[in-house]
């Protein structure tokens, strides 16, 4: 399957690229008073207002600010809510086969963290942009209440 790898926080981590529909620069958001850290505001895609998440701050990593190389991708993963999420670079477009490959650690506060593997040498960890939109601190934040 085809994903997006990317660096988060020093890290590398792979994206479906079905779920990424948009590469661009990254962007401004309008803050959000009282947002989690992770979350930089919201900020107009296409039309519509997204939450803009800080991926390395989502991961417990130092909330950098951008760089010339940082990236915000307009995520839209089926049967999901859409989001911005902000990467610190974009690194290639691979195929990766996740099965087979550890599964990860099942923890409840990142259940969008997905199965680790190799490519090209070096570790990667998949991120269920689906899991991730429909998390319940992200929900909170782009709906202003908490999920039923």
């Amino acid at each position: 399957m085809r994903h997006l790898c990317v660096m988060i926080g020093g890290e590398r981590f792979a994206l479906a690229a079905k779920d990424v529909h948009e590469v661009a620069p990254a962007i401004a958001a309008r803050h959000v008073p009282g947002a989690p850290v992770w979350c930089r505001g919201f900020a107009c895609a296409r039309g519509a207002w997204l939450p803009l998440v800080h991926a390395a701050a989502l991961l417990g990593l130092p909330a950098t600010a951008a760089t010339t190389a940082s990236r915000t991708l307009l995520m839209r993963p089926d049967g999901a809510p859409a989001l911005l999420l902000e990467v610190d670079e974009v690194l290639e477009l691979a195929e990766l086969d996740l099965t087979g490959s550890h599964p990860g650690l099942s923890i409840e506060a990142l259940a969008w963290l997905g199965p680790m593997c190799t490519h090209g040498g070096r570790s990667v960890q998949a991120i269920d942009a689906g899991s991730l939109a429909r998390h319940p601190a992200l929900a909170i934040v782009r709906d202003g209440a908490i999920p039923a």
